[in-house]
C-alpha cells in the first residue's frame, strides 16, 4: 500500500461507502459512443460498487453489450467551485450479482428500494474494480490500483450477517448510543444494517446513518475490540 499518497486509497473507498448516487459510464450499446446516467449506489463488505438497475434503462442494455464501465461520487462543496470537492471514479467491469449476496446491503442504504427490488425486471450489478482515481483539489490527484483500494475482507465477508444480528440483539443499548452520541441523532429504534470494514451502516425505518471506523478492520478480533470501545467511550 502506497502510504504517501495526496489521497489515499482508505479515504477515497470511503468516499465510495458514503455516497448514496452515483453518475454510471457506459458504452451506448448501438454505437460505442459515452453514456452517463444516474444510480443509486450501495457497496459491499469488501467496497466494490453495487447498483440495482432494470433490463428497461438504457444502461443495463449498454452493459449486457459490454460490460465495462465506470462509476463517479463526488461530495460537493455548499458554494463556490464544485471543482474543489472530492471524488472518486471507479473503472472496472460490471456483472450480474446473486441478490442473497448483496440485496441487505444494498437495501440498508436505500431502504426505498424495498418497493421494486424483487421485480423481475430488477436485478443486482456488481462492479469489478480495475482501477481508481480520485481528485480532491489542487495538487491531490491519485490514480488507484484495484489491490491498492479494495483488499481482500475474506474474514468480514464471512463474518458479517452474523456480526449484525450479534449487535442487534444483544447490544441495542450500544447502538442508541452510536446514533445519539458518535452520529447526532435521536436515539430509539436504530439498527445496525450491515457492517465491512471501514463502519457501520445504522437504519431507523427509512432514515440511513453512516457510522465511520477510526481504522480499517479485517478479522472478527479487531471488530469486537473497536464496537467494545465504542461502546465504552459512548457510556455516561
Amino acid at each position: 500500500m502506497n502510504n504517501s499518497r495526496s489521497f489515499s486509497a482508505e479515504e477515497a473507498r470511503n468516499l465510495l461507502r458514503r455516497a448514496r448516487a452515483a453518475t454510471l459510464g457506459t458504452l451506448n450499446a448501438d454505437d460505442g459512443a459515452p453514456y452517463a446516467s444516474l444510480v443509486n449506489i450501495a457497496t459491499d463488505v469488501q467496497g466494490c460498487p453495487v447498483i440495482l438497475v432494470s433490463t428497461l434503462a438504457w444502461h443495463t442494455r449498454n452493459l449486457l453489450a459490454d460490460p465495462r464501465a465506470s462509476v463517479m461520487v463526488a461530495e460537493l462543496p455548499s458554494a463556490g467551485d464544485a471543482l474543489t470537492g472530492t471524488r472518486v471514479t471507479v473503472m472496472g467491469r460490471f456483472s450480474k450479482a446473486e441478490a442473497a449476496r448483496v440485496s441487505r446491503r444494498y437495501l440498508a442504504r436505500h431502504p426505498a428500494a424495498e418497493m421494486y427490488a424483487g421485480f423481475g425486471d430488477f436485478a443486482f450489478w456488481r462492479l469489478e474494480p480495475e482501477r481508481a482515481h480520485a481528485v480532491a483539489g489542487f495538487g491531490r490527484i491519485e490514480t488507484i490500483p484495484a489491490g491498492e483500494m479494495f483488499p481482500s475482507a475474506d474474514e468480514m465477508i464471512a463474518l458479517e450477517e452474523g456480526a449484525v444480528q450479534h449487535m442487534n440483539d444483544d447490544h441495542e443499548d450500544a447502538i442508541q448510543r452510536y446514533a445519539r452520541k458518535l452520529l447526532g441523532a435521536e436515539p430509539g429504534g436504530w439498527k445496525i444494517a450491515a457492517i465491512d470494514p471501514d463502519g457501520a451502516d445504522l437504519r431507523r425505518g427509512e432514515e440511513v446513518l453512516r457510522l465511520p471506523f477510526s481504522t480499517p478492520v479485517y478479522s472478527g478480533g479487531a471488530l469486537r475490540s473497536l464496537l467494545a470501545k465504542l461502546g465504552e467511550h459512548t457510556k455516561g
